[in-house]
């Protein structure tokens, strides 16, 4: 097949910007194919790529950047619709769908368009559903959503697994596995028990380059407050669940033993209660002028604001079991910037963190977050520096999405049946 392909990533619920949607997975398939991202909220219009569209025609090239395309519809099942209509016209040869329920979309397209389809599971959206309800109906109901979900992915013609666990969970077969089968041939049994195992590719969710680059040029938005350096800093959605309320102890108690100690949060508050707790908190304890908080930022422009920071902050909830088995991707955004972390206590995280001396790793108490933030300040230059060094090192060497993006173009020019090259139309 020849000519340029088109790719469309679609979400019910997700930004049109959203780091792994727009500025990972949709720029790393550019090379490939032509690609929109459809989404919830966020950047976009069809008009967005106007005169890229125009030069892709002209010269037969693929686009180099993803086109962004906000659906309308007041809530994610209406939502649905609008994807499925919006997807129809575009006429995409791969369709890529982030949630379980806009599979449903995906193979509506399948049925009238013979496209390919692909589901990027990067979150635990069964234990999600379950944790909605009380024993025992959490089981009852995540089971349920369970069996939904994989009902669903066994009809992809590939999945994107961001984790070992995930890739485990769906049980998921490597490129390398299918062309061996394929090449070798199998018998009636092999071919029963793998007709459960589809194709797979690991695509952790890594930063890319441009949150480590030290030119600060680029980013756009200045400092957040001239001349202000911050000790502390969390960064991404603002919820009960993230352990904001617990980050609001902890800070509470380094404020009485350091008397300028300044803490930023950078995020959206997921509801107007939490919104309205979280300033409350504030104003009963006094930390109007020691906590900061701004909206979200867009990716590329985090790396300014990191630069006004010495420490960074990941301490989830550990009541909700799936947040044990993630690796945040705040953290590697904080290690890549240079901050030390402190972060929670879970395995993946003591890893990562203890083993290369890139912080501490502590229980989920708000004495113990605030003494790891003191531990970290009263680091000498010479420390802090070595530790910076550290932090970066362990990021570019090791969890760059430099290293996801080959297999990731190679499973997905398998899948459409491309060299990793697009040929000339």
């Amino acid at each position: 097949m020849t000519g340029i392909r088109t790719i469309c990533i679609i979400s019910n619920s997700h930004s049109t910007n959203d780091v792994r949607l727009y500025h990972k997975l949709g720029k790393s398939l550019c090379s490939l194919a032509r690609v929109y991202v459809l989404g919830a909220r966020g950047v976009g219009s069809m008009m967005e790529s106007y005169s890229d569209e125009n030069e892709a025609v002209r010269t037969g090239q693929a686009v180099n950047k993803p086109t962004r395309i906000i659906v309308s519809g007041f809530t994610p099942n209406l939502r649905l619709v609008s994807l499925y209509r919006q997807a129809k016209k575009l006429k995409p040869d791969l369709v890529i769908c982030i949630e379980p329920l806009t599979m449903l979309v995906g193979l509506r397209l399948q049925k009238k368009l013979g496209c390919k389809l692909c589901y990027d599971v990067h979150e635990y959206y069964t234990s999600a559903h379950g944790e909605k309800y009380s024993f025992p109906f959490n089981y009852l109901f995540g089971g349920l959503y369970y069996l939904f979900e994989h009902s669903l992915q066994e009809k992809m013609d590939l999945t994107i697994a961001v984790n070992d666990d995930i890739f485990r969970l769906f049980n998921l077969k490597t490129l390398a596995e299918e062309k061996k089968e394929q090449a070798e041939g199998r018998s009636f049994v092999n071919r029963y028990l793998s007709q459960r195992s589809t194709l797979g590719v690991l695509c952790p969710n890594y930063p890319t380059s441009d949150i480590w680059h030290d030119d600060l040029t680029d980013c756009g938005i200045g400092n957040l407050l001239p001349n202000t350096q911050f000790d502390t800093i969390y960064l991404g959605g603002l919820t009960e669940e993230r352990g904001i309320i617990k980050l609001l102890q902890a800070i509470n108690i380094l404020n009485r033993r350091h008397t300028r100690f300044k803490a930023l949060f950078v995020g959206t508050f997921h509801s107007e209660a939490f919104k309205q707790k979280f300033f409350n908190y504030l104003m009963d304890y006094n930390l109007n002028s020691v906590v900061f908080w701004r909206d979200s930022v867009p990716h590329d422009k985090v790396c300014s604001i990191l630069r006004q920071v010495k420490i960074g902050f990941s301490v989830l909830h550990p009541r909700y079991k799936r947040y044990k088995k993630a690796l945040p991707l705040k953290v590697l955004e904080y290690l890549s910037a240079g901050l030390p972390v402190v972060a929670n206590d879970f395995p993946q995280l003591q890893q990562i963190i203890e083993k290369n001396q890139l912080g501490y790793c502590v229980p989920f108490h708000s004495t113990d977050i605030a003494e790891a933030v003191e531990k970290l300040m009263s680091m000498t230059d010479a420390e802090r520096e070595a530790m910076t060094a550290r932090c970066r090192k362990a990021v570019q060497d090791n969890y760059m999405w430099s290293t996801v993006e080959p297999p990731l173009l190679e499973a997905v020019s398998y899948v459409l049946d491309i060299g990793t090259e697009q040929p000339d139309a």
